[in-house]
């Protein structure tokens, strides 16, 4: 049977349970418990020295997934004031929901149109599940990385509205700068061959800058292609 709880080596006394390796997103070396737990210690770590991650904060973790950050914020914090985790794929937000609820841990579905990961969806993009000035942090690990430039626009305009003043915003996503401005699954980039719709949407990085300027979002920091497949982190404040 499948352990899902953290090796006590890892976690001390803490037990987190951990997803089964079929519902764990973000790169297949996020497959083995180590670098899983390694992975949501690092996103951790990055909040807290970017995006001031405290006890206090209320974190909106967009595109869930089955919960890593969740398990990385249990073991740092305990709990915080609010995070809530949502996403769109049924499997993985169920599981998250059924395991990693807790006090200060929420997990909502939303049913939104996506091209591969939910193309059935009831509603086009446009708000995020929250209201507005809502929220300290927005997390977005790998959803730039598969979403076309118009529904770009519309989300960073959308996290915006989420943040309260001062907020942060904490992304990975593709960027390049001698490309054209916006690339979806560019052939002979990156370490894999891009196979299904919005497997990689690549962006020229002046214009991704200029799509969060736009939206009222200021970068503060970046580190280019040290995330996942090549991905680049970007911090912006409201």
């Amino acid at each position: 049977m499948y352990d899902y709880w953290a090796v006590l080596g890892l976690f001390g006394n803490k037990k987190v349970p951990l997803p089964p390796e079929k519902l764990r997103m973000g790169g297949v070396h996020f497959r083995s418990d180590s670098h899983f737990i390694a992975g949501a210690e690092k996103d951790v770590k990055s909040l807290v020295e970017f995006a001031g991650l405290n006890k206090n904060s209320r974190l909106l973790d967009w595109g869930c997934g089955a919960g890593r950050l969740a398990v990385g914020i249990r073991y740092k914090f305990g709990r915080i004031a609010d995070y809530h985790g949502v996403d769109v794929q049924p499997r993985l937000l169920n599981w998250a929901s059924k395991n990693l609820t807790a006090p200060g841990y929420r997990f909502t579905l939303i049913d939104v149109t996506h091209r591969y990961y939910n193309p059935d969806g009831a509603t086009s993009p446009s708000a995020l599940p929250t209201p507005d000035s809502s929220v300290d942090i927005v997390y977005a690990y790998s959803v730039f990385s598969h979403l076309d430039g118009k529904d770009v626009e519309v989300y960073l305009r959308a996290i915006n509205s989420a943040l309260v003043p001062g907020g942060r915003g904490w992304f990975t996503l593709f960027v390049e700068d001698d490309v054209p401005p916006e690339s979806e699954n560019p052939a002979d980039y990156g370490p894999i061959e891009w196979k299904v719709p919005l497997h990689c949407v690549r962006f020229q990085r002046a214009h991704f800058e200029q799509m969060c300027s736009a939206a009222g979002l200021r970068v503060e920091h970046f580190e280019y292609g040290q995330e996942t497949d090549g991905q680049s982190l970007y911090v912006v404040a409201k």
